[in-house]
């Protein structure tokens, strides 16, 4: 009985085997007995494409074969052969093997197999490779564009071609993806966001829908727009009151249209932008408060495009100091009145202030503007009272030295 069960189940088998082996998925033996009663196809036949490799052969009349296995390695590889297809018809005589590295070359066998998916001994070896798709015939790369660079090409003749992969050579030296045209037609490219004068190498290659590359154009370079040159003579005024005054050279380039005029202080030395001014001007004036005040100053010539040239300076500029202090050298009661006399000490003095206080103004400061010499005498004082006097200096800018040391009188009783 179990015989009979174990017969009946092998014939299913066998039957569900034949039936499969119709398909192009066939099942085989992974360890495949060899059949020497067969043999392998002959007189094989090539024909190339970018991504597929077809075969044609003379049919085999032998009715013991069922069908081919091919197999396949790359013929600069270290892998084995593997199965890439199996043939189900001895009637079968052309296989394509697609989906191909482009321009790479390949090593096949084929083998027939009988009803038992046993083997015959391999064909011969047959080495083919596919087709390279050719390089793009022109290329330019368009200088003195503001960083950036323009890149054309003519369009690719194979209309298998989508797109175009445009590459650069980095500061290693290796080529590095920076563009991707995605419509054989549109054969430009701008590489953007560059450094001012600065030479990019270029290449461009083509790839079809499998994504297989062209071989690489001819290299081209471009060199983008340079910076303005730096401003010349310029300088700045220490002797203003109130003010610092820049001056420099008009910027010889036509497309220079502004000025950045940049600051610092003494106390820090961070430049910040306090102008922009037209190119067609060549000073700019600094109000400042402060008397005695010093700066470092900058500037920067601007071409139409947004590009700055190279920083002019720094350089030093300050406003006018105040007048140095005079000295009191003579202070004495004569005949009655105070007489102060002191030495002049700054030749910017033009005339002076007395500065005068008693206890009987409850210490209010009397000013006496316009002294023109370096004396004063004052009749005014009483008996029995101190007096207070301090002298300053000032220039013909209005500006003001800080007072003297202060001495004080007494009219005795």
């Amino acid at each position: 009985m179990r015989n009979l069960l174990l017969n009946a189940l092998g014939g299913i088998l066998s039957l569900f085997f034949l039936l499969f082996s119709g398909c192009s998925s066939a099942v085989f033996n992974t360890n495949p007995t060899i059949n020497n009663n067969i043999t392998p196809p002959s007189d094989i036949r090539v024909l190339s494409d970018v991504n597929t490799i077809a075969f044609e052969w003379k049919l085999v009349q032998d009715p013991n074969v069922m069908g081919y296995y091919i197999y396949r390695k790359e013929a600069n590889a270290r892998q084995d052969f593997e199965k890439v297809a199996t043939l189900n018809s001895r009637f079968n005589t052309h296989y394509a093997d697609k989906n191909l590295k482009a321009g790479t070359q390949y090593i096949y066998h084929i083998a027939t197999f009988d009803k038992n998916h046993n083997i015959s001994s391999y064909s011969p070896a047959v080495s083919a490779a596919t087709l390279s798709i050719s390089a793009v015939t022109y290329i330019e790369a368009i200088s003195n564009y503001p960083r950036k660079v323009k890149i054309i090409w003519s369009p690719h003749q194979d209309p298998r071609v989508i797109g175009y992969i445009v590459q650069r050579k980095d500061k290693n030296g290796k080529w590095k993806e920076v563009g991707n045209v995605k419509n054989r037609l549109l054969v430009e490219f701008l590489d953007t966001n560059l450094e001012d004068e600065t030479t990019y190498t270029y290449q461009v290659l083509a790839y079809n829908a499998k994504n297989s590359l062209s071989s690489p154009s001819s290299i081209v370079s471009a060199t983008t727009k340079p910076k303005p040159t730096p401003i010349t003579n310029f300088h700045a005024t220490l002797d203003q009151p109130k003010q610092i005054t820049l001056n420099w050279d008009l910027h010889p380039n036509q497309e220079v249209v502004s000025y950045k005029i940049l600051r610092s202080s003494f106390i820090s030395s961070l430049f910040s932008t306090i102008a922009t001014i037209p190119s067609n001007t060549t000073i700019y004036q600094d109000s400042i408060k402060k008397d005695g005040e010093s700066y470092r100053y900058k500037i920067i010539a601007t071409d139409k495009d947004g590009i700055d040239s190279l920083e002019s300076g720094p350089i030093t500029g300050a406003t006018l100091a105040i007048p140095s202090t005079p000295s009191i050298t003579y202070a004495r009661i004569e005949n009655g009145s105070v007489v102060l006399r002191w030495t002049p000490t700054d030749v910017r003095a033009k005339e002076y202030i007395v500065y005068k206080k008693d206890s009987l103004f409850f210490g209010e400061t009397l000013r006496y503007n316009k002294v023109l010499t370096p004396e004063f005498i004052d009749r005014e004082i009483k008996a029995g009272e101190k007096y207070y006097y301090r002298v300053s200096a000032i220039d013909e800018n209005g500006l003001e030295s800080k007072p003297s040391e202060e001495v004080t009188l007494s009219l005795p009783k």
